[in-house]
């Protein structure tokens, strides 16, 4: 019935309500009957408690076992492993039985009345009330995690492998109208349904390079304007395809960078750059609350004017003037409207820094001979 509620009936209440039993309790109970098989041994009440007590140690320890095999902690090899398990020690149960009596057997009392609680002892009273109000904690606190399910942490995982799939091999030394081979990686984390679009570009120019993404059936198409929009991917789907690229011009540690671009709006997000003659800059932005931070760390001997932009679609809504003393160091809080934002650093009156919006990017350098 279990099994027939996850598939047909998927995130219904019927799923919980026949997987908190099989979880909680049935997993320990049927390795106590395995393992006690006859009435002697153990109470009724001790049975029940150490049913808890095995489940709550054996479904952690298939999880863990679970987590080493290719399959992992899903929802599927998990229920399959705890029915095989159930099954297995129901089977190892049933055969230890078969050699005993019926007065030798365990047997679970369906007829429990006043008389029988008025006969237990008073350790057997308040173990029993233990247990009960146990059971009614647990099953509130699951019940409360259940319907205030608490979010994860929203990321995006975005990454590049070498041709053979592995953190290595890098297509770093080509030869002019020589292509590159790479594996691009998406994975969706944000808890939701997400849209990427991912740009390529070689030292801050598009016109330098050309790639092909590899498509369903193996083969591999031109991408128009280096740009590739992947499928809607759901919350923790994977999307992962290879890439060729070729540089269009010959020249040494040539910057080729992969742009990844989402509807989000970036929260925490983090920039640091190098300006020249010994100036850094580093900006916290949060498009979502629409404020930020601007480090302006000027090393050089000399006095510096900055200007920073704040764009939001197509029109500047803001500019910041700073001025810098040599050797100094400042930091400014900086607020706009909330929304999608690009920023514009200017230093002494010539573009310094521009910010795309890229949410990540990933680089490669390429020689090409």
């Amino acid at each position: 019935a279990l099994i027939a509620a996850i598939i047909f009936l998927p995130s219904n209440v019927l799923r919980i309500v026949l997987g908190l039993p099989l979880v909680l309790f049935f997993t320990g109970y049927v390795l106590i009957l395995a393992l006690f098989p006859k009435r002697e041994g153990l109470t009724g009440i001790e049975r029940i408690a150490l049913s808890f007590g095995l489940s709550i140690a054996v479904v952690p320890l298939i999880g863990l076992i679970l987590n080493y095999t290719p399959w992992g902690i899903r929802l599927y090899p998990v229920l399959l492993s705890l029915v095989v398990f159930i099954m297995t020690m129901s089977g190892v149960a049933w055969y230890r039985r078969r050699s005993l009596t019926e007065d030798e057997k365990f047997k679970v009392p369906f007829k429990i009345g006043y008389p029988v609680w008025r006969g237990q002892s008073a350790v057997d009273r308040i173990l029993f009330v233990v247990l009960l109000l146990t059971m009614v904690g647990a099953i509130g606190t699951l019940g409360y995690v259940i319907a205030m399910p608490k979010v994860g942490e929203r990321f995006t995982e975005f990454y590049i492998l070498g041709p053979q799939g592995k953190a290595e091999g890098y297509p770093n030394d080509l030869k002019l109208g020589e292509r590159g081979k790479v594996v691009l990686g998406i994975v969706n984390h944000e808890q939701e349904k997400m849209n990427y679009q991912v740009k390529v570009i070689i030292d801050n120019m598009e016109e330098g390079v050309r790639i092909w993404l590899e498509g369903e059936s193996g083969e591999f198409t031109a991408a128009a304007d280096n740009t590739i929009d992947t499928k809607t991917l759901a919350s923790d789907e994977k999307w992962e395809r290879s890439l060729l690229f070729e540089p269009l011009q010959r020249g040494k540690r040539q910057k080729l960078e992969f742009l990844l671009f989402s509807p989000k709006l970036r929260e925490d997000h983090h920039i640091r750059s190098e300006l020249g003659d010994g100036d850094f800059v580093g900006m916290e932005i949060n498009e979502a609350e629409g404020k930020g931070k601007i480090t302006l760390d000027n090393s050089s001997g000399a006095s510096h004017s900055y200007s920073l932009e704040i764009w939001q679609q197509g029109a500047m809504q803001k500019k910041i003037d700073l001025t810098v003393a040599g050797g100094e160091k400042l930091e400014q809080k900086i607020q706009y409207p909330p929304g999608e934002s690009t920023f514009q650093l200017y230093k002494e009156g010539e573009l310094a820094l521009q910010d795309s919006g890229v949410e990540l990017f990933l680089h490669l350098w390429i020689d090409v001979s």
